[in-house]
């Protein structure tokens, strides 16, 4: 397809906004769907319009420094090679952020982040929608896939309403343009991973994209058929991420985490269970898909700030939609060192995860490096040794993880 540009300079950050005339559509389309209940999940627990100085960053208020240290991953982000580095991470939002640009540059010049470029995708039919949690979430994937992967592009593609077939629809869009190799949703809605949505879900693993959505800030998905679910998070080939209560000492040292009360996941009834999930021996006496896969900070009172224009400037900010995009941003990160290595992109990473890093009842020999188990607190369901349904394999040790899955040609 032939692109049209619109160059826009902003101080700090090149943008890139595609001229909505050159926006031809994916070639698939999902069946128009209900509205995404819930919308995004972020929840601002404090909001003031003072600079967090770096001194204040605290156990309460995370910034990218602190969170890098948490997850180790200060020493992969010094090297080109491990720091997302000629990726592109998709990031699909509804409504959008107008003040995007200027947003993203105040975070970048108070935490001294380098400069990326943030292509901006209008996506969709009608008059754009305007909603003030979506302007909050659009900012923080943005800001803190940013801060996870430094080197890496952002195309931020911002649907005209919070629909299913909008929000699938972009990434038919990605899909179709080969925009990016991870595309992250911090956004979930209330179905079983529908049919028509597995159109692009194969299209996905056949071009080696990697899929992350949020596994939703509700709890425990229900323990029934009657559900309710999370799409796209019930995907087997999503990686669903959900959330923990992050604990860090001095300068964000980690300090242990346990399962945050709102981390979406459970059972997904009325699904098989996935080859990889029974052969790694999850515990899943229904036999259906488990979720999340992964997890990461989202708890409020672990919160993470961002800047946000539209509402108060700077707020402390949870839920999952602050766990994905960080995931996001670590397999970018692994992409740009597979890259480097003349490696594909991961793809569908899900079962090397399972098979290979965790094994057999969690006894694989990576699993104890590369991922933190997290054992405590729950979201309906108790976290327990290995993979649990509020936490999944548990959050990152980046360091160690990215060599992992950058530097094994199978992977």
């Amino acid at each position: 397809m032939r692109r049209r540009w619109l160059a826009l300079c902003v101080a700090g950050a090149a943008v890139l906004l595609l001229a909505p005339g050159a926006l031809a559509g994916p070639s698939m389309a999902v069946g128009t769907g209900p509205a995404v209940s819930g919308g995004p999940a972020p929840t601002i627990v404090v909001a003031g319009g003072v600079h967090p100085a770096a001194a204040r960053c605290s156990s309460s208020s995370l910034c990218p420094a602190w969170v890098r240290t948490a997850y180790n991953f200060t020493s992969i982000l010094s090297s080109g090679r491990t720091n997302g580095t000629g990726q592109t991470i998709v990031i699909v939002d509804a409504c959008g952020d107008p003040s995007i640009a200027s947003d993203l540059t105040t975070f970048d010049v108070a935490y001294k982040l380098p400069n990326t470029t943030l292509t901006v995708i209008p996506f969709g039919t009608g008059k754009n929608c305007r909603n003030s949690r979506w302007s909050l979430e659009t900012s923080l994937d943005v800001e803190w896939a940013h801060a996870m992967a430094p080197g890496a592009s952002i195309d931020l593609i911002v649907t005209t309403a919070p629909t299913s077939s909008e929000l699938f629809g972009a990434w038919g869009y990605a899909l179709t343009n080969s925009l990016g190799a991870q595309i992250s949703n911090s956004w979930d809605g209330k179905a079983k991973c529908l049919g028509s949505l597995q159109r692009y879900v194969a299209t996905a693993k056949t071009d080696r994209v990697t899929l992350l959505a949020s596994s939703g800030d509700g709890g425990s998905w229900g323990t029934g058929p009657a559900g309710p679910f999370g799409d796209p998070a019930d995907c087997s080939e999503v990686i669903a991420v959900g959330g923990t209560a992050l604990s860090v000492g001095s300068g964000g040292a980690y300090a242990g985490e346990s399962a945050w009360a709102g981390s979406g996941g459970g059972y997904v009834y009325g699904t098989h269970e996935p080859a990889f999930q029974r052969t790694a021996n999850i515990p899943d006496p229904s036999g259906v898909i488990g979720k999340p896969d992964v997890a990461a900070v989202a708890d409020p009172s672990t919160g993470v700030w961002v800047y946000n224009s539209r509402i108060s400037g700077w707020a402390v900010v949870g839920g999952t939609s602050v766990a994905c995009p960080i995931w996001a941003a670590l397999i970018a990160d692994a992409n740009s060192e597979r890259a480097a290595n003349g490696f594909k992109p991961l793809g569908e990473v899900g079962p090397y995860l399972y098979d290979t890093i965790y094994g057999v009842n969690g006894t694989g020999a990576k699993y104890g490096a590369d991922f933190h188990d997290i054992t405590t607190g729950s979201n309906g369901y108790a976290a327990g040794v290995g993979w649990d349904p509020a936490t999944g394999l548990g959050s990152m040790n980046a360091a160690a993880l990215v060599k992992t899955l950058g530097g094994t040609k199978s992977a």
